[in-house]
């Protein structure tokens, strides 16, 4: 409440008033002697002194009455108002907040809150006080004052709120109009907090009820579009090879950060070039600010062209990032590391508006989070869209008082906006989804919009309050009643569902009856070996069944025996679960897999692995029988090698199996494994992915198995390029002559025959390098191939040659191109 500052003290009550601060101050001193805002002064502190209150004030006492109390309340806070803004005036005025004499002034509110507590002083003058404060004070000192404030603020909003709330929202937000967004981010934070701590949930003051948006915000960028040196077909870049033609060497002459190489693509693929980008790019902004300016079609349509071009260029980026054998041109150069003597950027002076500098355009849209970041306000105003649909509006249809500001009851999305608005909420979310750690970020962000939508719900309907009156007594006792009545009105079963009869023990003496209960069949599992019988006798009945029902009763109940037995055979069978395929095949869990004794004329080690246990790779020119070596390993050696199955991209051909052939997967989940660093090695071929996943050598190994990969020579070097340890073995045919017997026997065209013998020429000389192989087998009769196979497989060899370093688990199976249909079929 305003007071007349008197400076002599007029007012006797002042005068001794103030004394009673200046006494308060030398108490707390005395009971607080450390400089620093910590430990708080509490009303027990100030017990004795709040004591003489009655004796300057006569109002102040519990046990005063008068029909005048209201009036001497008034003047009882002036007063205090008055000598406290007097003696505060002095401490700020001749002390520096940095020095250790200005804990007085925190001592000072800490007594003027307990008088606050106690109805002694308005409720309001602590918050004047540091209004004022925070007014002669440096963002700096403010700083130290909001160190007070959220040390006190479970204390100071305790009692009294109302009173206290219009000053703490003015304060609040006449500091945050003197701070920087842009230098002060953190602190402005912590000023928002504060409010949000201090005032309800469901406080209406800091609620947009206006529907308004912040329409300064512009983002400013240079809208002249600047044409490309060449022609519409290809982004001109400065490239070395242009400055050679010119027989100069121009450094500061360098390649844009994302190039678009669009030879290979059709018309209808060819992305936008950066500099025609560029303007599209940053002109969604404006939408983005401003979402109301789409209910014009010119704006809507322009929206939709913008965001589907700028979708197309992150989809191109995202590609060219993940292309590990991508050329140098076509690569996303990442932003140059800074050395320690650089300047922080992420300091507290980085300017968080977006930098619109055409020059700095590549390096943005290379950035994965800054392209995070326009994508979640896209989904924002997606959102936006999709609430003034004709489904959104009927769910409002039942709120009786709307707040017409923020429902827009005379906009509607056509259907067939609404369609591409959806389909690009689909095109959108699938895009953050196949990044790293995609599936957590959109997850993120769902969350965040779903909350934000019940927001902006509680604003259509004004903002009802959120604190519920208590239920009364009446009410609870009526809703428990009608409870009980709900819960004990079922009549019960006289045997509930899948529990045992217990008559036996009412028909017999308790003796007997209790015995029984010790019967095995009632407390023991049964044997595996009982359901067997059962099961087939269910697919007995299965082959009988006279109608669909009657069929599907019997499936019910052999699944019911299936199932049980599965849950005994994972006791002592679980390594039998890999040999089912099917739930309705389970033979081979009752099957007793111990290794038999050898028969004549079977070696003793058949089934037995060989000593080195690292992964074995095997390679070589297509045709010359890699494929069938490993199969015959495989057959023979089942026991002791597992063959690892490479993943690709495309679909399944005719006769091919999923997990046999290949491992058919999406790009998302290529890209997935891809970004978890779990390919061996990759490779493209004729537009689709294919990738050697090394978990899954890591699960042959872990099993005890050897694995078996078939590379081709790129994918053997890749391989050694990741550190992978295992045994390089190259098969070699007998000469390029009967190779190309074998290519024409096969039925091979002349021309892909010739490719091919080029190609294996090249791997035959590349063989001969030292260290390349740990061994050479040339296949020219299968059978002899493979006991010099399995000779050096078992044989004493040592290390992995082509590989240093320590092994790394992993593995997969790669298959070469067919030399007649484009997969390998050596």
């Amino acid at each position: 409440m305003p007071s007349a500052d008197s400076t002599d003290h007029e007012v006797p009550q002042v005068g001794a008033f103030a004394t009673l601060l200046k006494e308060a101050l030398n108490h707390a001193q005395s009971i607080k002697p450390t400089a620093s805002i910590e430990p708080p002064l509490t009303k027990p502190d100030f017990n004795k002194l709040l004591a003489q209150l009655p004796t300057i004030f006569p109002c102040a006492s519990p046990e005063y009455t008068s029909n005048n109390l209201p009036a001497e309340k008034a003047r009882q806070y002036a007063v205090v108002e008055t000598a406290a803004r007097h003696v505060f005036s002095g401490l700020v005025a001749g002390t520096v907040i940095d020095s250790p004499e200005f804990v007085q002034i925190w001592n000072l509110l800490d007594f003027l809150s307990v008088l606050s507590d106690d109805e002694q002083c308005d409720p309001a003058l602590l918050f004047w006080l540091v209004e004022e404060l925070l007014d002669s004070q440096t963002n700096e000192g403010c700083r130290k004052i909001f160190d007070f404030l959220e040390s006190r603020r479970e204390t100071i909003i305790a009692q009294n709120l109302k009173q206290k709330q219009l000053v703490i929202l003015r304060s609040c937000n006449d500091l945050l109009r003197r701070l920087s967004r842009a230098e002060d981010t953190a602190f402005c934070g912590r000023v928002f907090i504060f409010m949000f701590q201090c005032f309800p949930l469901g406080d209406r003051s800091s609620v947009n009820l206006r529907g308004e948006y912040h329409v300064e915000n512009v983002t400013s960028y240079e809208e002249t579009t600047v044409e490309p040196d060449d022609s519409a077909d290809k982004m001109a870049v400065d490239s070395e090879a242009d400055a050679g033609k010119d027989g100069k060497d121009d450094n500061k002459s360098t390649a844009k950060a994302v190039s678009f190489d669009a030879k290979n693509k059709p018309a209808a693929e060819k992305p936008l070039d950066t500099n025609a980008l560029y303007p599209v790019f940053w002109s969604l902004q404006h939408q983005f600010s401003q979402p109301t300016t789409l209910f014009d079609p010119a704006q809507l349509a322009k929206f939709k062209e913008g965001l589907e071009t700028t979708m197309s260029a992150f989809t191109t980026v995202a590609k060219l990032q993940r292309n590990t054998k991508g050329s140098d041109e076509n690569k996303i150069p990442q932003k140059r590391k800074h050395s320690e003597d650089d300047d922080d950027l992420r300091s507290s002076t980085n300017n968080p508006k977006y930098l619109t500098s055409r020059d700095l355009f590549d390096l943005e849209i290379g950035d994965m989070y800054f392209r995070r970041h326009i994508l979640i306000q896209a989904f924002i105003v997606l959102e936006f869209l999709l609430s003034l649909t004709p489904q959104a509006k009927a769910k409002l249809a039942n709120i009786k008082v709307q707040n017409r500001s923020v429902v827009y009851g005379d906009q509607q999305l056509g259907e067939e906006d609404a369609g591409w608005v959806r389909e690009m909420k689909k095109k959108i979310a699938a895009y953050i989804q196949a990044e790293s750690e995609g599936y957590f970020f959109h997850r993120v962000i769902e969350s965040v919009i779903s909350r934000d939508k019940n927001w902006v719900r509680w604003k259509v309907e004004s903002c009802p309050p959120i604190k519920r009156d208590p239920v009364s007594p009446a009410d609870f006792n009526e809703a428990r009643a009608s409870a009980k009545r709900i819960a004990t009105n079922k009549r019960l079963r006289a045997v509930p569902m899948g529990s045992l009869s217990l008559d036996f023990l009412k028909e017999e003496d308790t003796e007997s009856a209790m015995e029984k209960l010790k019967e095995p069949e009632r407390w023991k599992l049964p044997e595996l070996n009982t359901f067997q019988k059962k099961i087939e006798t269910d697919d007995l009945d299965l082959d009988f069944a006279n109608s669909e029902k009657e069929k599907s009763e019997i499936l019910e109940a052999k699944a019911s025996k299936t199932w049980r037995a599965l849950r005994i055979a994972r006791r002592s069978k679980l390594a039998s679960f890999d040999k089912v395929d099917d739930w309705q095949k389970v033979d081979a869990i009752f099957q007793d897999h111990s290794t038999p004794e050898p028969t004549e004329g079977e070696a003793v080690g058949d089934s037995q692995g060989p000593e080195n246990k690292l992964p074995l790779i095997l390679t070589g020119p297509s045709k010359v029988g890699k494929s069938t070596l490993l199969s015959m390993l495989l057959e023979r050696r089942k026991d002791a090698f597992g063959k690892v199955v490479r993943h690709t991209t495309r679909s399944p051909k005719d006769g091919e199996v999923d997990g046999q052939d290949y491992h058919f997967v999406d790009s998302k989940e290529f890209n997935m494994i891809l970004d978890g660093d779990y390919f061996l090695e990759t490779s493209t071929q004729d537009g689709f992915e294919y990738g050697t996943n090394r978990k899954l050598a890591q699960a042959l190994e872990e099993s005890g198995k050897v694995p078996i990969i078939e590379l081709d020579r790129e994918g053997i070097q890749m391989a050694k390029d990741n550190g992978y340890n295992a045994r390089f073995i190259f098969i070699s045919p007998p000469t390029t002559e009967e190779l190309e017997a074998r290519l024409k026997k096969a039925g091979v065209s002349e021309e892909h025959i010739q490719s091919t013998l080029k190609s294996a020429e090249e791997d035959i000389e590349h063989s001969k390098s030292e260290g390349q192989y740990d061994t050479t087998i040339t296949n020219d009769d299968m059978e002899e191939a493979y006991k010099q196979l399995e000779a050096f497989i078992y044989g004493p060899t040592g290390g992995a040659n082509g590989v240093n370093g320590d092994a790394a688990a992993t593995g997969d199976d790669v298959a070469m191109k067919d030399a007649s249909n484009g997969d390998d079929a050596s």
